[in-house]
């Protein structure tokens, strides 16, 4: 009567788990396209909440140039990725290409109402037609659109 493995059967069960493992894992890429328009469409959210209530312009001053630090995003790759400043954050790269469909300003903006804008805060400069951006990585595509008026963010193939 047998009572214990051999350590032959115990390295050919290890390696079988191991080879299974790996094959397995290999079944599991990361989705970068998926994971950065995500990503993006986040950053774009909190642009609009950052500008929520915010006034942009001093007209009290002689200065009236628009303040863009709150409520406006740069779409392209080394605006928005993020590095980490303290421990409790994470670096973030964007993969993807990233197009202005409309081949118009890569610069949103959104006034303090969280309307969106392509310049500057004027009444003139409000978004009146969907904006589109186009993300690519590995010939898959997919687009975020922000509507006009409301601000909202829809991510579609």
């Amino acid at each position: 009567m047998k009572k214990a493995f051999t350590l032959t059967e115990l390295i050919f069960t290890v390696v079988i788990i191991g080879i299974m493992t790996s094959v397995g894992l290999s079944f599991f890429k990361t989705n970068y396209l998926l994971n950065d328009v995500e990503y993006i469409a986040v950053k774009i959210k909190k642009a609009q909440f950052m500008a929520t209530g915010y006034q942009h312009n001093d007209f009290g001053s002689q200065n009236s140039t628009p303040d863009y630090q709150n409520g406006c995003i740069k779409m392209d790759k080394s605006s928005l990725e993020e590095n980490a400043t303290n421990k409790h954050q994470v670096n973030y790269k964007v993969h993807v290409d990233i197009e202005v469909v409309d081949g118009g300003s890569d610069i949103l903006c959104f006034d303090a109402k969280g309307r969106p804008h392509v310049d500057d805060f004027t009444t003139a400069s409000l978004i009146n037609t969907q904006k589109q951006f186009k993300f690519s990585y590995n010939g898959d595509i997919k687009y975020i659109n922000i509507e006009p008026i409301t601000g909202y963010v829809i991510i579609t193939n």
